[in-house]
């Protein structure tokens, strides 16, 4: 494996911030689809992985619009691309709903980093927009297992802002691979699934939601969509690992890989079918580390983020606890 990792602090704006993604994107093999400051729009691949991006440089409230599609179609705008996945807001003035890097600003923000294996078509994003407080994003394929058509993902975070937004159980936040109620399902991210058990023959697209996501859950085609479940608050293995703070100084690190599972709600009972897992990327709870702060598991180096923002004050404070990331920088 050869990981490459990039940081820098004081990004200017959002389009400051999307140029040094398209760089760093461009400099690990992937390739610019299309840069335009005048439509605001970024659009990069890497083998079968297409994602697009739109901004919209909102002072207070600015966001970055994240699409996922199987190809690209020049000319055509975010969401209009080959087989669209159906996440990421249409209109853009500004960006207010959908997969984005939520209520971020136009800057300056504080840090960025950046992570990809330059022999993988992955690409994990932190943005720490204002100081200690984060945003995610990523995609790429997945780990996969067994053998099955697709493999594309991509997923970022969004956080109700408003309503409990010290909770982090609460339904309405989308918290990277885990979606718990209906309102969040165009938060969520996407991944590209075919040929299942038991869904039709024409579906592409799978949305990571821990929930039937109701009649609405169709791609941009209007063609249905998987449910594929995944995350960071659900599952026997997350709810024993919540609780266990890493301390990297007793040799104590426990981390989980983030893996995702098609559910096949037509059988009795329900049969889940284990799809892969995201790459150089894990769930950890960091109690006893700061954010940005590294460790060393053996001969590989991990840096940790917070979900939110690393506090436990409650009431109307946008924070996630002691919930992290830990990314694979080494």
């Amino acid at each position: 494996m050869a990981i490459v990792y990039e940081t820098a602090a004081g990004t200017a704006d959002q389009q400051a911030f999307l140029t040094a993604l398209d760089a760093f994107a461009v400099a690990n093999g992937w390739t610019e689809d299309e840069w335009s400051v005048a439509n605001k729009r970024l659009c990069i691949h890497k083998g079968t992985v297409y994602i697009q991006f739109r901004w919209d440089a909102v002072a207070s409230t600015g966001c970055i619009a994240i699409y996922q599609s199987l190809g690209y179609t020049g000319g055509n705008a975010p969401g209009y691309h080959l087989n669209d996945s159906g996440n990421g807001q249409i209109s853009v003035n500004p960006i207010t709903s959908g997969r984005r890097l939520q209520v971020i600003g136009n800057g300056a923000f504080t840090n960025y980093y950046f992570f990809t294996d330059a022999a993988s078509p992955y690409i994990h994003v932190v943005l720490e927009y204002a100081a200690g407080v984060f945003r995610h994003m990523t995609f790429g394929l997945i780990n996969k297992i067994g053998d099955w058509v697709g493999g594309e993902y991509c997923s970022a975070f969004a956080w109700n802002l408003v309503t409990n937004p010290s909770v982090i159980t609460y339904s309405g936040h989308y918290a990277m691979f885990d979606a718990y109620g209906l309102t969040t399902i165009w938060d969520t991210g996407t991944l590209h699934l075919e040929g299942m058990p038991n869904e039709g023959g024409t579906s592409k697209w799978a949305l990571i939601a821990n929930t039937t996501a109701g009649g609405a859950n169709i791609d941009r085609a209007s063609i249905a969509r998987y449910v594929v479940q995944g995350g960071l608050r659900e599952g026997p293995l997350n709810n024993v690992m919540c609780a266990m703070a890493a301390n990297p100084n007793n040799g104590f690190v426990p981390m989980q890989p983030l893996w995702l599972a098609y559910r096949d709600r037509t059988t009795s009972p329900e049969s889940h079918y284990l799809l892969g897992t995201i790459p150089d990327l894990r769930f950890i709870n960091i109690k006893y580390l700061d954010p940005a702060e590294e460790f060393t598991v053996g001969a590989e180096t991990w840096k940790v983020f917070p979900w939110i923002k690393k506090q436990n004050l409650g009431g109307t404070n946008v924070e996630s606890k002691n919930m992290g990331l830990a990314y694979r920088k080494a």
